[in-house]
């Protein structure tokens, strides 16, 4: 099917480029012809206006007249047929250089419209995807499947047939992984994993699969930290040092033996992928509850300054549980920047004590970098982060903190008019 209609499409193509040029060439031609009869009539009137006067002036006789006249228009007659005749069997030496630029005309289009298919074919060959392409609709169904183990089966089956066909095909052996991995075969998900990775350049794609490796390994060794996965991870961060998977493994065994730190420093790493996504704010809560884990073990898990914010609503205010809030420590000095930290909750959350550091930045700047900052708190009822008419907000005064630890309580009371 997918040459069927390259053929019809390229077939089309040609044609919006040598109809028309084919078309100028014929009308070309026809003026031409019809030019040349115009200019042969044209002679013949000027000629036998001049016979007329001649008879007129009493130059010719009436039968001298009729003689020429008659002579003129065999001669009118000849021209015209020979012309037509020429036209179609033997074109005049005159006609030769048009006839032969006109062919040059549709020949190099043509010749052009040939070699572009055949250059596009090869150079696509050499450096698309088509392969891959061809295997795209096993592909979106290894991505569409959910807990779905008869589905995963069909794909091994599948896959498995086209890497034993052509196993230099680093895509189908990841799918093929994938389908493994969501059955729990990890022997066999790592030994795809394998083969996919050691056939693709390195690259930030050959870093994720390096990551699945790791992951696999790393499942298949009880969840501990072999020399086989650490020598995987050092593979994967030498490509790309924040490779989200590497990262994610990292940190999660990290939380497992309870070494916050490490996971925290991890953690604050994914987070500056994408501060703004909700896995970076699910991030923050752990974040803040390792935190509090290692202050009741003695040890301090902040970098640079932190807000702890005591947060309420006012007594006898009863707003929809649902409803959004949002909390933002900004720059005292300079107003309509982006927040310098920020998180949302609701009000089902309330009372609530949250603690805002540089991990929760939202823009380009952090708490570290304004010397003077405030605390805003708002409950929205459009779900904007940005205070309207008839939301609910509270704002602190002006404070320093000198980038250690600042309290503040903030009391959610007053309507915006």
């Amino acid at each position: 099917m997918f040459w069927i209609s390259t053929v019809i499409l390229f077939v089309i193509a040609v044609g919006f480029v040598l109809l028309p040029l084919w078309l100028r060439n014929r009308a070309e031609s026809f003026t031409a012809d019809a030019s040349r009869k115009n200019e042969n009539i044209a002679l013949f009137h000027e000629r036998s206006d001049d016979l007329e006067n001649e008879l007129a002036s009493g130059n010719l006789v009436q039968s001298e007249f009729d003689v020429l006249i008659l002579e003129l228009q065999q001669s009118l007659l000849s021209d015209v047929t020979e012309e037509e005749i020429t036209s179609e069997k033997k074109p005049k030496a005159r006609e030769a250089g048009r006839a032969k630029s006109s062919a040059y005309n549709l020949v190099i289009p043509l010749v052009l419209c040939l070699l572009m298919p055949a250059a596009a074919y090869t150079l696509y060959g050499e450096w698309g995807y088509k392969r891959d392409v061809e295997l795209m609709g096993l592909f979106q169904r290894t991505v569409n499947n959910r807990d779905n183990p008869q589905e995963s089966q069909d794909l091994i089956v599948s896959l498995g047939e086209v890497v034993q066909a052509d196993d230099d095909r680093p895509w189908a052996w990841y799918f093929l992984a994938e389908n493994f991995a969501s059955i729990g075969m990890f022997t066999e998900a790592e030994i795809a994993y394998t083969q996919s990775a050691g056939r693709m350049d390195e690259t930030p794609e050959k870093a994720l699969v390096l990551g699945r490796v790791a992951m696999a390994k790393y499942i298949l060794a009880d969840f501990n930290f072999t020399e086989g996965v650490l020598e995987v991870i050092e593979q994967a961060r030498a490509i790309n040092p924040n490779e989200m998977s590497i990262l994610q493994l990292i940190a999660a065994d990290a939380e497992e033996r309870e070494d916050f730190e490490t996971a925290i420093e991890y953690w604050r790493l994914i987070i500056q992928n994408n501060p703004n996504s909700e896995q970076a704010q699910v991030l923050r809560r752990s974040i803040a509850v390792a935190q509090q884990r290692l202050a009741g073990q003695g040890q301090d898990g902040a970098v640079g300054p932190t807000i702890e914010i005591n947060l309420s609503l006012a007594q006898g205010l009863n707003l929809d549980e649902n409803l959004r809030v949002f909390v933002a420590v900004r720059n005292a000095a300079q107003e309509g920047l982006p927040p310098l930290a920020a998180i949302d909750l609701t009000v089902a959350d309330l009372p609530a004590n949250i603690q805002l550091d540089n991990t929760y930045a939202v823009g380009p700047f952090n708490i570290s970098s304004a010397d003077m900052v405030f605390v805003s708190a708002s409950v929205s009822f459009s779900g904007s982060a940005t205070p309207n008419s008839g939301d609910y907000r509270s704002q602190s005064d002006n404070f320093a903190h000198n980038g250690q630890r600042a309290v503040i309580s903030l009391e959610i009371a007053d309507r915006i008019p």
